[in-house]
């Protein structure tokens, strides 16, 4: 994954010499890419004003990029995609599979235990370096319900909703200890607010952080859907409706994870700051261009980061597009069964709460018997408290 994030006012997007040229003419720049070696593979617009020519669209459509039109709230407005594969046998079996309720819940059950075990992965990791998120407690949660789940006479699709929320409930109170640790002045409260349950128009700065990180995710599943041939508006997990792409919305379900532990890991810099967001007249958050591009920056790194997968070493980019092609496989009928199987990310942090906590108990007499520096130690305890990570050298490491 490798976007170019276009953002503010008079921005233009033309075709002058055979080469693509970005500019803009406030800040008076100019992006140009020859033909054949542009090396992004997506460009998101995220802007107030500005224009594409035709040239422009028909440029970018041959170099297999895609356009993403970001609303004025972050939300995923449109996306200008490659010509599909004719894959008629495809989309006439996936309506099939809708039909037949059996097929459509053993589809739906694998996306929520696939979703379930990487919030609870996403869970565990944090609680090595977050002291309000329990091992234990995580453990009882999702093996409570999960038991209470499979005692379920009678599974459907509703029930199995039912018990994706209460562990939603669950991932998101242990993500607000987080996000109130890190940014209490953000005064993060749920996902849901009183205008609708998706909270799409964000009344604080972490939902609109979200909003805009699951817009890009949605633009990314979209990409992979029409690069194999899905019908994007018939689902297996959520319900249809007019107007919604709601198979996206299915798949999105496998990586959500992925854009909170993207936020997360911004928010663990400590370099944000109320005037990186924007207010509206009607006091929704917005976030500003080089907001939206520190973000844009963290779930580009993590897409592109590997894991091993089949045997091999892949980026959770390619990852996330072979569960694709394992969905489709399935419903074509090509397997008789469907496992999703996204590796857990490496956690690439040292500092763990028990360190953490050891460095806040260190006294100055301690320090001084260790051999710490006062400097030293005094950023390290100052990091600790602000909940930024902090990297501790093994010629520490070995004398705590």
């Amino acid at each position: 994954m490798n976007p170019l994030l276009i953002s503010g006012f008079a921005n233009s997007i033309s075709v002058d010499k055979r080469k693509l040229v970005v500019s803009n003419a406030i800040e008076n720049t100019r992006l140009e890419f020859y033909p054949h070696q542009i090396k992004h593979d997506s460009i998101i617009i995220d802007g107030h004003t500005g224009s594409i020519s035709f040239d422009a669209v028909r440029w970018v459509a041959k170099h297999n990029i895609s356009l993403t039109l970001l609303n004025w709230d972050g939300n995923l407005l449109s996306v200008t995609l490659p010509k599909e594969p004719i894959s008629s046998k495809l989309k006439i079996k996936q309506y099939e599979k809708y039909l037949n309720e059996k097929e459509r819940y053993k589809i739906a059950d694998k996306i929520i235990e696939e979703k379930v075990n990487k919030s609870c992965g996403l869970l565990v990791t944090l609680s090595d370096h977050y002291k309000e998120i329990k091992k234990s407690d995580i453990n009882v949660i999702f093996t409570r319900e999960e038991n209470i789940y499979k005692n379920t006479k009678q599974k459907d699709i509703k029930k199995l909703m039912t018990y994706e929320g209460r562990i939603a409930d669950f991932y998101w109170d242990c993500l607000y200890e987080i996000f109130n640790r890190l940014y209490p002045e953000f005064n993060f409260q749920s996902r849901n607010n009183t205008l609708n349950s998706h909270n799409r128009n964000a009344s604080d700065e972490i939902n609109a952080l979200l909003n805009y990180g699951y817009a890009i995710l949605e633009s990314e599943i979209r990409k992979d859907l029409n690069s194999i041939g899905f019908d994007p508006s018939i689902s297996f997990l959520h319900e249809l409706a007019d107007s919604r792409a709601s198979l996206v919305y299915d798949v999105q379900e496998l990586y959500r994870w992925l854009v909170d532990l993207s936020v997360i890991q911004l928010l663990e810099e400590k370099k944000l700051k109320k005037s990186d967001f924007i207010v509206t007249e009607n006091y929704h958050i917005r976030l500003r261009e080089s907001t939206a591009k520190a973000l844009l920056s963290k779930i580009t790194l993590n897409l592109n980061k590997t894991a091993e997968y089949k045997g091999k070493n892949y980026s959770y980019e390619f990852i996330l597009f072979d569960n694709v092609r394992i969905l489709a496989n399935n419903v074509i009928g090509k397997t008789d069964s469907i496992v999703f199987n996204i590796p857990v990310m490496e956690n690439q942090r040292s500092d763990k709460t028990e360190l953490r906590d050891r460095i806040l108990e260190i006294t100055p007499e301690e320090r001084k018997k260790l051999g710490i520096n006062k400097s030293t130690l005094w950023y390290m305890q100052k990091h600790v408290k602000e909940g930024k990570k902090i990297k501790v050298y093994d010629k520490i490491m070995n004398k705590l």
